[in-house]
């Protein structure tokens, strides 16, 4: 269950921050503090070396999926200032929620690639892995790496399953990464979380008045919402806008039904507008075609 281990390496080495503390990790080469130990604080070096010991098996864990991340030797470093300027950190209770774009990217994508092979889907695992690698040649910049992973998982589970299968990997990742505590508005939820993590600019939603995708007013089909989003982080890949990170965390909200995109359309400069339902007809979430009009 490597996409629930990478969540909970993450909420181990947060428990053991302090605010006040004047340990940190960090690479013995080069000065830098990687994910997962970025901005975290240790009261004494006895628990900075546990949390440079399971942020290295973080680091492994996300390198069987991106081979590309870069290697750090951690290290143990005190900083011997003022209290008072050492950088404020993230409690443990929002350690989730405050993850980066960084770290929901390579959760999500861990879970995929588990998913995959849970599912016996290997020759998908594989053909997203070749085409990620072949991808990343051209790009250096670490986040924009783990945008590119998620979008090459899209584009090669899109043109490899049919819907029904792409939804039970959507399901079966959105598993591994666990259930919200609190199950709020789950189209609101996931937009939320998108746009805390900076991977959209923005958002709204608008319920379809009916609630339904079809049927009638007794037996309906599944709920809708037309959503808006400005500034996706998730570029076009050959002529297909990835929505599979938003179906993954939306699954998330709705672990009991299916989730169908569909209708995209470009409503300005970097805005799309979509419809998102519960029909299990329309079980399409991985990706969808830009229109040829935009």
């Amino acid at each position: 269950m490597v996409g629930a281990t990478l969540s909970d390496l993450r909420e181990r080495i947060a428990e053991h921050h302090d605010d006040g503390g004047r340990y940190y990790v960090n690479c013995a080469r080069t000065g830098e503090r990687p994910v997962p130990v970025a901005g975290k604080r240790f009261p004494d070096r006895e628990t900075a070396v546990a949390a440079a010991e399971l942020a290295a098996e973080y680091r492994a864990e996300l390198r069987r999926y991106d081979p590309r991340l870069p290697h750090y030797d951690l290290v143990v470093s005190e900083d011997p200032g003022d209290r008072d300027s050492v950088e404020p950190v993230t409690s443990v209770a929002d350690s989730l929620d405050s993850a980066t774009a960084s770290d929901f990217c390579h959760d999500v994508a861990a879970a995929v690639f588990e998913a995959l092979s849970e599912l016996g889907e290997n020759s998908v695992e594989r053909a997203v892995l070749e085409a990620y690698l072949h991808s990343a040649e051209s790009v250096t910049d670490p986040d924009e790496l783990c945008l590119v992973l998620l979008s090459t998982a899209a584009t090669e589970i899109d043109a490899r399953l049919d819907p029904e299968r792409q939804a039970q990997v959507l399901r079966t990742a959105a598993n591994r990464l666990g259930t919200p505590s609190r199950l709020n508005d789950p189209m609101r939820a996931t937009l939320a979380r998108l746009d805390g993590l900076s991977l959209v600019g923005d958002y709204a939603v608008v319920p379809n008045d009916d609630t339904a995708t079809g049927g009638d007013a007794e037996n309906p089909v599944g709920r809708s919402w037309r959503i808006t989003v400005e500034e996706y982080a998730f570029e076009a890949s050959e002529g297909r806008v990835p929505t599979l990170p938003f179906a993954v965390e939306l699954f998330r909200h709705l672990p009991a039904e299916t989730v169908a995109v569909s209708d995209l359309r470009a409503t300005a400069e970097s805005r799309w507008e979509c419809v998102v339902s519960t029909d299990p007809d329309r079980a399409r979430a991985v990706s969808l075609a830009v229109p040829e009009n935009r």
